[in-house]
């Protein structure tokens, strides 16, 4: 499908339910009757070209509009990006844990397989916690600031301090990989444990931990190609402009 800015956001989700998380992370309300992506989004207040290159992207996934998305004022992404770890605090992790509980009180092995591979996983989201925190309290207000005090003609003294003393690239030396312990998680239950005699419990598990990988992978690739990258020119615009 060719996504436009005259593409109706009904035949759009219709043509693929993928782009529901699109929307429902840049906060776009149901109720599309026949408006078009660009009435919408005029309506909601969402940059009609930021909107586009993401649904391409997710729709099509050959194409990957980063140089494009670099374009974009960088509150845009942030504010994607903290949708989306809201999704994840709030439905996607807690959800995985509710099914592997249930596992836990089918299985049949005297629950040790169970309570371990719950163990694992609640270490995970104990991880992914501290990863989620890193960004929201420290990472993502520095990031909006540099490009707040950019625009001025003097920058705050106590966010130039701030500038001086740190970089993004601190950020990759504390960016955890979130997604490697997934991985291992999914390994142990496709080649180690017996399924429980509801086998589709288990199987909705697996399910919704590669939905979970898959959508930390979109993050991640979100971050490190567009986000980072658009914060490092920032920086250096920001130093260019109010050198020492």
């Amino acid at each position: 499908m060719h996504i436009s800015p005259h593409t109706k956001m009904s035949d759009l989700v219709q043509s693929d339910f993928e782009l529901l998380a699109v929307l429902q992370r840049l906060k776009i309300p149901f109720g599309f009757k026949e408006k078009s992506i660009q009435t919408i989004c005029r309506e909601e207040g969402i940059d009609l070209n930021f909107f586009l290159n993401l649904a391409r992207w997710y729709h099509e996934r050959d194409f990957f509009p980063g140089e494009t998305l670099m374009n974009h004022p960088v509150k845009w992404l942030v504010k994607y990006l903290r949708s989306t770890h809201s999704c994840y605090i709030e439905y996607h992790i807690p959800r995985i844990e509710e099914e592997i509980i249930r596992m836990e009180s089918l299985d049949r092995s005297g629950g040790h397989n169970m309570q371990l591979m719950l163990k694992f996983f609640r270490e995970y989201i104990s991880e992914f916690t501290t990863h989620i925190q890193l960004e929201e309290e420290k990472i993502f207000p520095y990031i909006l600031s540099l490009e707040e005090n950019f625009e001025k003609e003097t920058p705050d003294p106590e966010f130039l301090k701030t500038a001086r003393g740190y970089t993004i690239k601190d950020f990759l030396d504390e960016h955890s990989d979130i997604e490697e312990k997934l991985v291992d998680l999914r390994n142990i239950l496709l080649k180690y444990l017996a399924p429980p005699s509801d086998n589709c419990l288990f199987t909705n598990v697996l399910i919704e931990i590669f939905r979970l990988g898959n959508d930390l992978n979109d993050h991640t690739i979100l971050e490190e190609n567009v986000l980072i990258p658009q914060v490092i020119k920032l920086e250096r615009d920001f130093h260019n402009k109010f050198p020492r």
